[in-house]
């Protein structure tokens, strides 16, 4: 009788989270899920699981996303920058964040054009600042490669659902950075990687 009152609240709050995300039961068991809303209670907090260029939040880590939207759940943000500096232009940058029931990418192309120069008492000066422009490209096609095994997941607007082999695939991933290759609309692909952090955040996740 004394364990009763600690059962039944991570019972119930997990299956509150199966009713937010109903794909996640297709993945997980009751019980996986209330084990899951227990751990999340100590992880760091992130306000949105919206994805963008700028967003600031801990990467690499597990964090327990609470959605204005989309309700509670637990995930992990992954940043890859591709072609050099972060903010260079013409860099890409692959933003995703995984979750228990799905995986959304975000893919960013920095571009910039310089302003016109400028008049100054008869001589002419070129202005140092540029007008930095971002482009998101649609995701249509998701290949990852865990060991010698590659899934293929088709999506919508950048958001792939997970199923209960690739969860337990993801969660027994080896300690390494992880291949990736994202297939564009219009069938141009982008080969990236999913740092050894969050390869590790993912023993939490799944």
């Amino acid at each position: 009788m004394m364990k009763l009152p600690q059962t039944i609240p991570v019972f119930l709050f997990g299956a509150s989270l199966a009713v937010i995300s109903p794909q996640l039961c297709a993945a997980f068991t009751v019980q996986e899920i209330a084990i899951l809303a227990q751990a999340s209670s100590d992880l760091p907090m992130v306000k949105s699981a919206g994805l963008s260029p700028d967003m600031d939040v801990p990467w690499s880590k597990a964090v327990k996303i609470v959605d204005p939207f989309e309700g509670e759940f637990v995930g992990v943000f992954d940043r890859n920058s591709l072609g050099g500096y972060l903010f260079r232009e013409g860099s890409t940058q692959v933003i995703s964040l995984w979750t228990p029931s799905s995986i959304r990418v975000l893919v960013t192309v920095n571009s910039g054009q310089a302003r016109s120069s400028f008049y100054t008492a008869g001589r002419v000066y070129p202005r140092p600042d540029y007008l930095r422009f971002v482009t998101t490209k649609k995701v249509d096609k998701l290949l990852l490669k865990v060991r010698e095994k590659v899934f293929q997941l088709d999506g919508s607007t950048g958001t792939f659902a997970v199923s209960k082999e690739l969860a337990t695939a993801l969660k027994n991933a080896p300690d390494e950075n992880l291949d990736i290759r994202l297939v564009l609309e219009g069938g141009q692909t982008v080969d990236s990687e999913i740092g050894k952090g969050t390869v590790k955040a993912w023993r939490t996740i799944y």
